[in-house]
């Protein structure tokens, strides 16, 4: 692995200390690559293995990545696309053509198994992956995944997300008017937009990771690349929900013992998708972490460490603390009846 476009990770913050960034040649692109730098074959732990969401990076794992790789390899990449991984064209930030290429890296880096977690649109790209790469998952965390409702047409959406995802069910269209607003809004804008919608509560955002979502996003902009891409993986993202049988079959397809986390403040994956996932898959868990949104992983990264944990160890969810309610429990609950409309994906 190459120099690191990061720099020194643990200098940045104390909690993200031993983790590395660097460079690696897959295939003839370059992709950003963030490891903990423990070699896969040096432990018998399966290695944990990143996948992040629309317009996010590497980035959006680092606070889980030094827990969760307490006894093993762990890596996050940004995709093609992505980050600060140019793709080789722009059409290769497509949901498919991710999806396509997460066992190739596989193949890459040596890795024989992982742990796969999907966070949004990283959930569909894992669930559409997980066909190509079968023996090759020990298990799978969905993490606020971008996937179906049981009705998959635009018409029960909120306004907000009906505003901004509609166009995009429209080739062409949709990327224009993000082109439009990429242009107009600069990087404080962006930022704003991006944690109202996908933190329950940005007052959590401690300065450090301030500091990266301003430098990554000041980054994104100079790339002329990444609002293209962009548009490609958005318009991608929402055909794929729209006409869902691909994405139903592979999720009714998947052997994988599986785990969903879901914070029942998600202003973007409602509780109409996760009830859609328990009605096609009962056997799978459901995590539900109160008063979260949709990129726990950043917003309480102890508490998706837990959580994880705790099911890989012996697959069950714990209520222990109140960190996590069995979906089951949460549907009996008084929060019940607090799920906002569904939607369709992130956009951070």
């Amino acid at each position: 692995m190459s120099a690191s476009p990061l720099g020194d990770l643990g200098a940045r913050s104390p909690r993200w200390a031993g983790l590395r960034s660097g460079v690696v040649d897959i295939r003839g692109t370059d992709v950003h690559l963030v490891t903990n730098g423990i070699d896969p074959q040096d432990s018998p732990a399966t290695p944990h293995l990143f996948v992040h969401g629309l317009g996010g990076s590497a980035t959006n794992w680092f606070d889980v990545m030094p827990d969760l790789g307490a006894d093993r390899a762990v890596l996050a990449m940004d995709l093609p696309g992505f980050g600060r991984t140019v793709p080789p064209r722009a059409s290769a930030a497509r949901v498919r053509a991710n999806a396509r290429f997460l066992p190739v890296l596989l193949d890459v880096l040596g890795l024989e198994k992982v742990v796969l977690h999907g966070n949004s649109m990283g959930g569909l790209i894992s669930v559409l992956a997980a066909p190509l790469m079968a023996d090759r998952i020990e298990a799978v965390v969905l993490a606020a995944p971008a996937l179906p409702s049981a009705r998959s047409d635009l018409t029960h959406l909120s306004p907000e997300m009906l505003r901004r995802f509609a166009p995009m069910a429209i080739p062409g269209v949709g990327t224009t008017l993000l082109r439009t607003m990429w242009s107009r809004m600069d990087v404080d804008r962006l930022i704003e937009d991006a944690t109202a919608m996908n933190w329950r509560d940005p007052g959590r955002i401690r300065p450090d990771v301030a500091a990266l979502m301003r430098e990554n996003m000041t980054f994104a902009k100079q790339q002329p690349w990444r609002v293209e891409a962009l548009g490609y993986a958005t318009e991608s993202l929402v055909s794929s929900l729209l006409a869902a049988r691909e994405v139903t079959d592979a999720i009714m397809g998947m052997t994988h013992r599986t785990l969903v986390v879901w914070g029942d403040a998600d202003r973007l994956v409602s509780r109409l998708v996760i009830q859609h996932l328990v009605d096609l898959r009962p056997d799978w868990r459901v995590a539900v972490l109160p008063d979260v949104g949709h990129v726990a992983q950043m917003e309480t990264p102890e508490r998706y460490v837990d959580v994880v944990t705790r099911w890989l160890a012996d697959g069950r969810v714990d209520t222990g603390a109140g960190d996590a309610v069995p979906w089951a429990e949460w549907v009996a609950g008084p929060g019940a009846d607090a799920a906002g409309p569904s939607e369709v994906a992130s956009v951070a």
